[in-house]
């Protein structure tokens, strides 16, 4: 039986050594722990998120005799605190919202420390670069270090790109922890698709495909989140009263007869270079 914090004794370790000796992994194999490490279902998910909620504090509903406080009070003094040194910010609900766009798109946070994570942003227009690092700093997150230009030739490719990332910040942590399980971007169910969180998320990841003949109509590009995300994102959409459905590949449709109503629901675009995506009227 396994006992968190107990290893293993030498002779246990020597016989599962020996046990595990000459087996080999067929490719299937290797294939499916590969994809339960990297694609957890919803199912586990779940269980994951209940267990951290299980976990109860030890010191929950307990305090400390005085004579104990003093004790730590004495031991602590001196040091300095865990956060010190860190960068703080105060996260608006309108920061929120502005964020969990991005991050709907092409956004990212890392965490390069267990106390704090950082904004990162690639873009081809460098305007877009700009009018991120200006709204991020109204919110008081500022920039870490130059916006690089790249050149990108990999993939056929060639052309220039530019990166974006923010300092760290202790606030960030908590949205990080969010949005990623074991390393993977999924989509929190406690957000809001809000006109500013689907404005953000529609210039980051949508695609307004006009068509010769017929009304246009707007792509989304889920294809990276699981697929109870991408179903859960569709009837959120679905509640503000535009039609969508979830295309074979995993995308998101927003129907030809929702596009007008979407494009009123975000509001105007706020640079000049995605202002393409925003003009739904044949030829706009």
């Amino acid at each position: 039986m396994w006992i968190k914090g107990v290893g293993h004794s030498e002779e246990t370790k020597r016989k599962i050594s020996i046990a595990n000796k000459g087996k080999i992994l067929t490719e299937e194999h290797k294939r499916k722990i590969g994809e339960a490490n990297r694609n957890p279902s919803e199912e586990t998910r779940l269980k994951l998120r209940e267990a951290r909620k299980k976990q109860i504090p030890p010191m929950l509903g307990k305090h400390h005799k005085e004579e104990t406080k003093q004790k730590i009070s004495k031991a602590n003094k001196g040091q300095i605190s865990w956060n010190t040194g860190y960068n703080h910010c105060i996260l608006s609900q309108e920061a929120i919202e502005w964020i969990n766009g991005e991050l709907l798109g092409d956004g990212c946070l890392q965490s390069c420390s267990p106390c704090s994570a950082r904004f990162q942003y690639g873009s081809k227009h460098k305007e877009y670069i700009n009018y991120i690092s200006d709204v991020l700093e109204s919110f008081g997150i500022k920039r870490s270090g130059k916006i690089h230009k790249k050149h990108h030739t990999d993939r056929g490719m060639d052309c220039y790109g530019y990166q974006y990332k923010t300092l760290s910040y202790v606030e960030l942590l908590p949205l990080r922890e969010k949005w990623y399980l074991d390393g993977k971007k999924v989509v929190p169910r406690d957000i809001k698709i809000t006109p500013v969180t689907l404005r953000q998320w529609h210039i980051g990841d949508g695609y307004l495909r006009k068509r010769k003949y017929g009304r246009p109509h707007i792509i989304l590009a889920t294809s990276g989140f699981l697929i109870n995300d991408v179903d859960w994102l569709v009837e959120q959409i679905g509640n503000l009263g535009i039609k969508a459905k979830r295309t074979p590949r995993l995308n998101i449709y927003i129907s030809a007869r929702s596009v007008k109503r979407f494009i009123n629901y975000i509001g105007e675009c706020p640079v000049s270079c995605y202002q393409y995506k925003f003009s739904y009227e044949k030829g706009g």
